[in-house]
């Protein structure tokens, strides 16, 4: 029995169900295709004919044109032109504004006439009724980042487009002097030129007054001037305080080699007992003496270099430091010779340039002093300037902006002389690239709709087809489908069989429930177990499968049973049935019992060649059935043709199973009742070795076919499924590839 998996169903939009459903479909396609040419073409003659002229405007600017308007000034003075590029779309949408305004409309109206407007109109139009025609027929087009408007009507009429174009864009230059110019605007003008003026003077009065109070002629200058020499005079002072510094350490060091400690010579006293006097003292040679004199020079030297060095460094310097080391050991060879030969003291004295310093010293303290004095002036000079600053940067500012809106009052009174003589027509801003176009017919309009309209039917043809192949139509069509749902493989698949030469299998409703041979339309209906019926093929393709398929199960009891079922009446489960018994019983293995057990029409298999079948209890219980319906084959019911369904169940079945164990009958095929909820076949489903459900293509819903499998399955029935009436829409050659 094959194992029942739970999956996700797979996704039928796929190539060859789109394939499927055109081909299926392709009457709707067609239909739907034929009624949108034909739409196409009735739009396509029968649309009203219109007519268009076109004109072209170039906006080189667009500002209020007046020079003498009070509104061509921004906050500052500075002229609309200047910054015109930068907002040109939003004038540009100012001018469509004006010419798709009613106001225009309706002077064109008036000065046309609605007559001429409408020449077609029934009764008298009126004005009103001549501007909504020219406002719906006008067009205006404006490209972003483009100075060029684009003006267009449409008439019905081709002698009326020109006509009222050609007035429209001849009012609109009047208009747009209208929008942009404001009445009285000289007086207003000359009235603010006055007040302006009167501003700057008394503006001008106070900035001198202070500036005079300051004691300055220009701000900026001043300022830059005071700071200028503030940060000389600093320069100077710091210099002069370096160099007072650098003196005073060097009269210091001066006046401590003048007032050195004298080293005093002992001279020995006369002893009374002294027999000599003491010995004269040694003369030092000259070569000593220019040895002394450079060392008090090296001296001196050492002596100006630590003066400087204190002046930048402090006393625990290194550089201080080694320059004292130094001079400390240039005294201690000076007091060496000086002690050696007193004479050299008198030689190296430097009372003569200490004077000539000292008084340079006090040159640099005045100098000094004097530095500090005059920066301190200028200091406050600044302080000064800078507590009037902010009141003269305040007059100075307000001084510029009166003066620049002076200059643009003034320069407006010089163009209104000439603004007033000025045409509109000769407007240097606005120009006409191209004036009122003669009258074209408009059939773009025409042609866009068409085309819709032809494709859209294809279009729409199409989306039916596969909307309701695809998401509508739920039933089963091919085996692929079958098997995606339910993970099982079709046992078989029947073609359609109709009067086009393809397979069917008859429905019931001829005869008894089409199962006996009856006449149609003059015609005798073969049985199904006749061998020129078209059903035996396929039978016996079931049969040998199923006798291959009880060899590898190991399946070989007698009798084996078999049962048939589908879903509803005509599905062909009966005719099935019947010719699959009668295909067992042509291959010579034993004897066929064919059991109708269709409950209350159990009467389907009542004759064959006009022998009656006899009932199932009546074949069971009989060695040898007395009446074959053809060689092996005999016919039975499971109950009599009156019998009511309740009394058709498991236990009359049950009552059956010992004779039916003990038959010499090799297959049993049973005629089972369709599938639902008040019949027995689910009950008796689980006692057939083999249960063969036909499904009717294109006729059993999807989730029938798996909600029956599933309930069969759960009866642990061991089912192959045959799909019936199965048909083919695609051609051959391409049926092969997909």
């Amino acid at each position: 029995m094959p194992e029942h998996r739970t999956e996700a169903e797979p996704s039928n939009i796929n190539l060859s169900n789109i394939l499927l459903a055109i081909f299926k479909r392709k009457r709707t396609i067609l239909f739907c295709t034929i009624a949108g040419l034909l739409a196409a073409a009735g739009t396509f003659f029968l649309w009203p004919h219109a007519y268009e002229s076109d004109a072209a405007l170039l906006v080189r600017y667009v500002i209020d044109r007046s020079a003498v308007d009070p509104e061509n000034t921004t906050a500052n003075g500075q002229s609309i032109g200047s910054i015109a590029t930068k907002t040109n779309d939003t004038f540009i949408n100012a001018e469509v504004a004006i010419l798709q305004s009613w106001d225009l409309a309706v002077q064109v109206a008036e000065a046309l006439g609605p007559k001429r407007v409408l020449p077609g109109a029934r009764g008298n139009p009126t004005v009103n009724d001549a501007a909504g025609a020219v406002s719906s027929g006008l067009n205006v087009v404006s490209n972003k980042n483009s100075n060029v408007i684009l003006v267009s009507y449409t008439n019905p009429r081709p002698e009326v487009a020109p006509l009222v174009l050609n007035d429209l864009v001849n009012r609109y230059f009047t208009k747009h002097l209208e929008v942009h110019r404001s009445a009285g605007a000289f007086d207003f003008v000359s009235q603010q030129t006055d007040q302006v003026r009167s501003r700057l003077n008394q503006t001008e009065d106070a900035l001198k007054a202070l500036k005079a109070k300051a004691g300055v002629l220009d701000l900026k200058e001043s300022t830059a001037g005071l700071t200028s020499e503030a940060t000389k005079m600093e320069d100077q002072l710091r210099d002069a305080e370096g160099n007072l510094a650098e003196q005073r350490a060097r009269v210091k060091l001066m006046e401590g080699t003048a007032n050195p400690a004298q080293p005093t010579v002992a001279t020995a006293s006369p002893s009374p007992t002294a027999t000599a006097s003491p010995s004269p003292a040694a003369q030092p040679t000259n070569e000593q003496i220019q040895q002394y004199q450079g060392l008090m020079a090296r001296l001196g030297e050492l002596r100006k270099s630590e003066g400087e060095l204190l002046s930048k460094y402090s006393d625990s310097a290194s550089p201080v430091k080694s320059v004292r080391a130094q001079i400390a050991d240039l005294e201690n060879e000076k007091q060496g010779s000086e002690k050696k030969f007193p004479g050299l003291a008198a030689v190296g004295s430097p009372r003569t340039d200490l004077g000539n310093e000292k008084a340079k010293l006090a040159g640099l303290e005045a100098r000094t002093e004097m530095l500090k004095t005059q920066l301190g002036g200028v200091r406050e000079r600044i302080k000064q300037l800078a507590e009037t600053t902010p009141q003269l940067a305040s007059l100075e500012r307000s001084k510029e902006l009166e003066e620049a809106n002076y200059r643009y009052f003034e320069g407006s009174l010089q163009k209104a002389r000439v603004d007033e003589a000025l045409d509109p027509s000769k407007m240097p801003n606005i120009s006409a690239v191209q004036r009122p176009s003669p009258p074209s017919l408009v059939t773009k309009t025409r042609n866009k709709v068409t085309l819709l309209l032809g494709i859209g039917g294809l279009l729409s043809g199409l989306g039916l087809a596969l909307g309701t192949e695809l998401f509508l139509n739920r039933t089963v069509k091919r085996p692929p489908e079958l098997e995606g749902r339910l993970r099982a493989p079709v046992f078989l698949s029947i073609p359609y069989h109709g009067s086009n030469g393809r397979l069917r299998l008859p429905k019931k409703g001829a005869g008894r429930n089409g199962k006996q041979a009856a006449p149609t339309n003059g015609k005798t209906e073969i049985a199904p177990w006749d061998p020129s019926h078209f059903i035996r093929p396929y039978s016996a393709a079931i049969r040998d499968r199923l006798g291959l398929y009880f060899e590898l199960q190991g399946i070989s009891h007698k009798p084996k049973l078999v049962g048939v079922t589908g879903f509803h009446e005509g599905a062909g489960s009966s005719t099935l049935a019947a010719s699959l018994a009668a295909s067992l019983s042509e291959a010579g293995e034993g004897k066929v019992l064919l059991v109708d057990a269709n409950v209350p029409d159990g009467g389907a298999h009542q004759f064959f060649d006009g022998r009656p079948a006899v009932p199932l209890k009546g074949a069971l219980e009989s060695s040898a059935p007395e009446t074959a319906a053809a060689d092996n084959l005999y016919l039975a019911t499971i109950s009599p043709p009156d019998a009511h369904p309740a009394r058709v169940g498991l236990k009359r079945f049950f009552s059956l199973m010992p004779n039916l164990k003990a038959s010499e009958f090799d297959y049993v095929i049973f005629d089972l009742p369709p599938l639902n909820q008040t019949s027995p076949t689910i009950g008796l489903a689980g006692f057939m070795d083999k249960v063969l459900l036909v499904v009717e293509a294109e006729k059993n819903n999807c989730e029938l076919v798996q909600r029956g499998y599933r309930d069969l399955m759960g009866a642990r029935a061991d089912v192959s499924i045959v799909l019936n009436k199965v048909r083919s829409y695609l051609p051959k050659w391409l049926e092969a590839k997909v």
